[in-house]
């Protein structure tokens, strides 16, 4: 997965370099993209409220990292496919260079185990004999027998993207081309969560458990003005006050936390009608 990283800085560097450069440009109003590729993401500290029938308490400035699959058959078995990170995306050009798109980053989410946190408020012994009490601000460490959590199928973030394509330059006769993709959008968090508070809980079914807002920015690398590569970091906030903790049952977590996102994709362009330059 480090590699993803080199791609992207590699693909910067080529289109930076090109700036300036004159080319002709095609028409893409009318056309259409689609692509797919796999992701690694980031996750801010964030504070986890969980509520039930025998507790209500929240840990502070809780730690998460992404869980990438390693780097194997499984990103081209079309099988396993959608196993690791992955992202896809559907576009529609409104002109030559605003874009109107919509796709899913399905990345992942799982809390430190055995970290040192925080808790405020108050458990049940019908909860917990080892945990019941009153808090305020203690300090309490992240065992498994007080809490498993994690977003692994995952931290799905469903949006529509406005997006603007800035041409940079054009070669081989038109046939390679630079641009620099850039965007803004959202709308639902579509998590499933495994989850266990003090021993109870499940792995749940997929649930819309919020919402969310993202930026992107990343250059595109286009041949024969049908093909593509793009390495693109995106920044977003999702807010998600209803995490399932038992599928239908009472209980319900809520966090909100930012994240930071890259990925690496490989597109076509579907051309519907035909097309000319400027």
């Amino acid at each position: 997965m480090k590699s993803f990283s080199f791609i992207f800085l590699l693909c910067s560097i080529i289109s930076l370099n090109a700036i300036g450069s004159n080319g002709t440009q095609p028409d893409k109003k009318g056309s259409l993209y689609v692509y797919w590729g796999y992701n690694r993401s980031y996750y801010s500290k964030t504070n986890l409220h969980f509520n039930g029938p025998n507790y209500d308490f929240t840990l502070y400035d809780v730690k998460g990292a992404d869980r990438p699959s390693p780097f194997g058959s499984v990103y081209i078995t079309p099988g396993s496919m959608s196993v690791p990170q992955y992202d896809y995306r559907f576009g529609y050009f409104l002109t030559n260079r605003l874009a109107v798109s919509g796709g899913m980053d399905h990345m992942k989410y799982v809390v430190t185990q055995d970290q040192q946190t925080k808790i405020s408020g108050v458990i049940d012994q019908k909860a917990s004999d080892k945990y019941a009490g009153s808090y305020l601000n203690q300090s309490i460490e992240l065992t498994a027998d007080l809490l498993t959590f994690e977003h692994t199928n995952g931290f799905n973030f469903i949006s529509l993207d406005l997006e603007y394509q800035q041409p940079i330059v054009r070669i081989l006769k038109g046939n390679i081309a630079f641009l620099l993709n850039s965007g803004i959008g959202g709308v639902w968090m579509l998590t499933k969560t495994d989850v266990r508070v003090m021993g109870d809980g499940m792995d749940n079914k997929f649930h819309i458990s919020g919402y969310a807002m993202a930026f992107k920015i990343g250059p595109r690398t286009e041949f024969l003005n049908h093909f593509f590569i793009a390495a693109e970091l995106k920044g977003g906030y999702a807010t998600l006050p209803s995490v399932l903790i038992k599928n239908d049952d009472p209980e319900r977590g809520s966090h909100n936390l930012g994240f930071l996102e890259y990925y690496i994709v490989a597109g076509v362009n579907f051309r519907l009608k035909k097309a000319k330059t400027n």
